[in-house]
């Protein structure tokens, strides 16, 4: 006999569906939207997919929704390269593990689809090839879930385990602690969230549970960071059992406070949240799954600012976070490049509002007055270089072994991205130096009549093709030329 819709399930799935797909298309490029959109769908999915029954259509769904974690994992990885993360090869082993773990037996395990994605998997070896695995997800096909058969079977409200079997004894079950999202002060948990030291902020965490264990009155969950003195920064989350028969949703929200503040340079807080009921002898398995990590940035340009700009301050704190997103380049280069740039971003601040520098001023003037600003910041003075010989030629400056291009304009306004002329010699120098990254510097200093210029938009990052390599360019523009405010009236 067929069973009647279940239009509870079918509209579950369906848009879930849509979420995941959605999520897909971008999960790999450097923005963290889609990603975050697909790991929140996918984990969601899981638990609905958790309900289900045996079946032929319910079983595509579990053969895809075991791709669609690993992909996780790996887009995870590829992520974690970019952002140059330690041990970012954990989630390929992550991934595959959980290929091979696939239970061969169960009968989703048989579609051939989800076979082919193993088997990548397991020779997986570079992130160019999640590309394949990607457009393979993409043209995944999956029928409407309408007649869906269930694990649970109701009878006038009340669910009752479905088994075929005449024990007894209650069949334990599988319980699954879905984490569903973080919030921070109402907004939802990003890839890398900004906490300020010192400060209360409302952490919320929902999470989902399949089945409460029997004998089991309470659900723990608990930060856990290397150290274990930052414990206790994030705070741990206590459910008791809820009335009635799951799946249940449960809420909460506590303070978090991040006591210390750690250096411009240094990577951010992670916490991972455990699960644990106080009892689950009743139960066959618990299986944690979804998006448990929290990453956050705990920088204080307040109590330790930059170059003494705020607005400066902040927009250096976002040109940071791209450069940790492009795969390749060395933590140490990054914080030196920032070493820089926060003398730069200096200058350019003091260019703004004090008047630095004239219209026509020459190119040894800009370098001379630049080199001696550079030099006076403690964290740069000896170390900054003039003069040094690369790639067949002589830089400007270099700051243990970061280029820094000092240029000259003159004639008209321009903006960071009119300067790419400039782009070829500053990675001939960045290369010859066995740098990824380079700074170029350009002194705008055209007769002006009209104010222009803003640091936020004077600071960007661009990225050089040249070859097969691809080389890092941040361009500061400094602008000068501006005559007395008053003139502007006149």
């Amino acid at each position: 006999m067929r069973n009647k819709p279940n239009f509870e399930i079918f509209h579950q799935a369906f848009s879930l569906r849509v979420e995941v797909a959605a999520g897909l298309s971008g999960a790999l490029i450097p923005a963290p939207n889609d990603f975050e959109r697909l790991k929140e769908a996918s984990l969601e999915l899981e638990a609905t997919i958790s309900e289900l029954g045996q079946g032929d259509v319910e079983d595509q769904y579990r053969a895809y929704q075991s791709a669609i974690s690993i992909f996780v994992l790996l887009a995870e990885w590829k992520h974690a390269i970019r952002n140059a993360e330690s041990d970012a090869q954990r989630f390929l082993n992550a991934a595959k593990l959980k290929a091979l773990e696939v239970d061969k037996s169960l009968s989703f395990a048989a579609d051939e689809r989800l076979n082919a994605i193993l088997d990548q998997v397991e020779a997986l070896k570079s992130v160019d090839e999640l590309i394949s695995i990607q457009d393979q997800m993409k043209r995944w096909s999956l029928p409407l879930l309408l007649f869906a058969n269930l694990r649970t079977q109701g009878f006038g409200g009340l669910h009752i385990p479905a088994s075929s079997g005449t024990s007894d004894e209650p069949e334990k079950l599988e319980t699954t602690v879905a984490f569903l999202k973080f919030d921070i002060d109402g907004e939802p948990a990003k890839h890398l969230n900004y906490l300020k030291p010192g400060t209360s902020y409302d952490l919320t965490i929902e999470v989902r549970v399949s089945n409460w264990p029997n004998g089991a009155n309470t659900l723990s969950l608990t930060p856990v960071t290397i150290d274990i003195r930052e414990r206790d920064w994030l705070p741990s989350f206590r459910f008791e059992k809820p009335e009635g028969d799951g799946p249940f949703i449960l809420t909460g929200t506590r303070r978090a406070v991040l006591e210390v503040a750690h250096s411009f340079g240094s990577r951010p807080y992670e916490f991972l949240y455990a699960a644990e009921f106080d009892d689950t002898s009743n139960c066959r398995d618990v299986a944690i799954v979804g998006h448990r990590r929290l990453l956050i940035e705990g920088t204080d340009v307040a109590s330790h600012p930059l170059t003494g700009f705020s607005n400066v301050d902040r927009h250096l704190l976002s040109v940071r976070d791209k450069l940790r997103a492009y795969p390749g380049l060395h933590s140490d280069d990054i914080t030196n490049t920032m070493i820089v740039l926060c003398g730069l971003g200096n200058i350019a601040a003091q260019a703004l509002k004090g008047g630095l520098f004239e219209a026509g001023t020459s190119e040894q003037q800009f370098q001379n007055k630049a080199t001696e600003m550079l030099r006076n910041r403690s964290d740069i003075g000896e170390h900054l270089q003039g003069h040094t010989e690369a790639a067949g030629g002589i830089t400007d400056l270099t700051f243990r072994d970061i280029p820094i291009e000092l240029k000259v304009e003159n004639s008209k306004v321009l903006f960071p991205k009119d300067f790419s002329k400039f782009f070829d010699q500053t990675t001939a120098y960045a290369i010859g130096l066995g740098q990824r990254i380079g700074v170029l510097s350009v002194l705008e200093a055209s007769p002006k009549s009209a104010p222009v210029g803003v640091v936020e938009d004077d600071i960007e990052v661009f990225v050089h093709q040249t070859g097969q390599s691809s080389i890092v360019i941040v361009v500061v523009v400094v602008r000068g030329g501006f005559p007395k405010p008053s003139s502007y009236s006149r």
